[in-house]
């Protein structure tokens, strides 16, 4: 069965992607139909039928299927199902299809008359511009400045077509349409750029992204992001052929066009190219100069973050000069209350071993940056390396004390650190003092399972809301207390069971019985507890199927 005409490219594409990545779990093969549950933003359901070997119906509890479009899951379905050999048997056993047959293109063309193949191409080209643009540049190489007009009109009427009258593209037409945009991106941009034609394609590409930023859409799957990083990778080859006049041209649209154009998530695919590419001696201080007006633009609107995203890039750009340091002394004082400078700053200066002058930053720093929490972690943390860095043991481990219990509490690899300070003997009582003066906010529970204090990371587990605590430290409690944990399973399992839902649910509650099973006494528990579920909740129909497979 030829099933992959049945799919969009682009659908194929992702539930290809979703077979790679082994999202297809429990398939079930008979002789005329299909059942799968494939793992997305959600478990999906995915069920096929098929009729000597061929897909006649095909359902997906997914979104996208609702309004009867193939979707990406029944594809991975698919996939999985042809990798199991399942579709070679069924047509080494099914009777002989009198179907039409796949009609030939190439033999039904060379058996035609010239003159009939040429009247019906023109028929053809004049009912499609998309395909007399496509013929035309097969055929004339180069592309004039009103055929760029022509496709970008094209682009035009498939974004106002998605769009509709309420101006916005749902979830379910978010796919064909980026489709169809992803189609003359490697049909005609990639036909230009291999012909040399790099300006039209550039044309063409950016009118393409600047639409991706404009059009309002439920993107929830990224494909936006997929297709934006698609048009970056052809600016990027753009540029590994093009002349110095093509580059000039590119880099002044890509400088003109972060003036807030372009939506602000697809202004970084912009900011890379800046950053990455147009390493030439001519761009040098036509990159600076440009940077430079970044960081002003950003100051006067106090963005802090832009701020110190293009400060930061700039200082990067000067380190390269020869005797670089007074110029970053300087740029970095003037910018001062950034954080991001300071990080930059700080990290310069401990590359050239001041530490001296690192660590009169770290101060200053956790003093402006108080209030935020990470920064003062992180700030701390840098303190204790310069510290170890010096030789200075007495400082490196009141630095280390003052992690543990203040500035990144709780961290596993820091109560590490500050562990190999201290002989086995007189570590016992030092754990104490920190068990006994962590933060409140600050949950211990890895701290007691490097010392094996499995008592006490148990009354943490029992005494936590749901199963994550549960489930995540399970199989180091098991062996000591079986029957507290099975108490605590039987608990949450329970309060789940109270509420009604779907048969995914009850999938999900068979399952938690199965892994109860595997600890001691587990098996009763389980059974006992699926025997009054039997009684209780007897009316859902569903739940009881998936109870029978326990």
């Amino acid at each position: 069965m030829n099933w992959k005409r049945l799919f969009a490219a682009r659908i194929l594409e992702r539930g290809y992607d979703y077979y790679c990545d082994d999202a297809v779990e429990n398939m079930e093969i008979a002789a005329d139909s299909i059942r799968a549950d494939v793992i997305g933003t959600e478990e999906y359901e995915v069920e096929i039928t098929l009729r000597n070997g061929e897909a006649v119906d095909m359902y997906c509890s997914c979104p996208y299927a609702e309004d009867g479009n193939r979707c990406k899951h029944m594809a991975a379905v698919l996939y999985q199902w042809s990798e199991e050999g399942q579709e070679a048997e069924d047509s080494e056993g099914a009777e002989e299809d009198d179907s039409p047959k796949t009609i030939s293109v190439e033999e039904l063309v060379r058996e035609a008359d010239i003159d009939v193949v040429r009247s019906y191409l023109v028929s053809l080209l004049k009912e499609d511009e998309k395909l007399l643009l496509r013929f035309r540049g097969m055929v004339k190489k180069g592309t004039t400045k009103e055929d760029i007009k022509r496709y970008i009109r094209q682009i035009d009427r498939i974004t106002d077509r998605y769009l509709g009258r309420d101006g916005f593209i749902s979830y379910y037409e978010a796919d064909g349409f980026l489709s169809e945009l992803d189609e003359i991106l490697d049909a005609d941009v990639r036909r230009m750029v291999d012909d040399g034609d790099y300006m039209s394609a550039f044309a063409l590409m950016n009118h393409m992204f600047t639409v991706l930023g404009d059009v309002a859409m439920d993107d929830s799957d990224g494909g936006t992001g997929t297709l934006a990083g698609e048009i970056e990778q052809y600016w990027r080859e753009i540029l590994s052929k093009a002349d110095m006049d093509v580059k000039q041209q590119m880099f002044r649209w890509f400088t003109e066009h972060l003036d807030g154009s372009v939506i602000d998530y697809l202004e970084e695919y912009i900011e890379q190219v800046i950053m990455e590419e147009f390493q030439e001696k001519e761009f040098r201080e036509p990159k600076l100069q440009f940077i430079k007006d970044m960081i002003e633009k950003s100051s006067l609107q106090s963005d802090s973050y832009h701020t110190g995203k293009w400060a930061t890039r700039y200082l990067g750009m000067i380190e390269k000069q020869k005797n670089s340091g007074i110029l970053i002394e300087e740029f970095c004082r003037k910018h001062w209350r950034n954080s991001s400078v300071r990080r930059y700053y700080i990290e310069f200066c401990t590359k050239k071993k001041e530490y001296a002058h690192a660590l009169e930053a770290l101060d200053e720093s956790m003093a402006l940056d108080k209030e935020y929490r990470g920064l003062v972690a992180e700030y701390s943390n840098q303190k204790k390396e310069i510290f170890l860095l010096q030789g200075n043991q007495e400082a490196y481990r009141k630095q280390l004390w003052k992690l543990v219990l203040e500035d990144d509490p709780g961290k596993l690899h820091i109560y590490r650190e500050l562990k190999k300070q201290y002989p086995p003997g007189e570590w016992k009582e030092k754990r104490e003092e920190v068990f006994a003066n962590l933060p409140g906010y600050v949950r211990p529970d890895e701290l007691y399972k490097e010392e094996k204090l499995y008592d006490r990371l148990l009354e943490l587990v029992t005494g936590s809301p749901g199963l994550n605590m549960l489930q995540q430290y399970e199989n180091v409690l098991k062996k000591d207390y079986p029957g507290e944990l099975l108490q605590k399973y039987k608990e949450e399992v329970n309060k789940m069971a109270m509420r009604t839902g779907d048969r995914s649910k009850y999938r999900q509650l068979v399952a938690l019985l199965c892994r109860m099973k595997k600890i001691t006494g587990g098996s009763k528990v389980a059974e006992e507890i699926a025997a009054e579920w039997r009684g209780k909740y007897r009316n859902r129909r569903a739940m009881m199927d998936e109870l029978g497979r326990l």
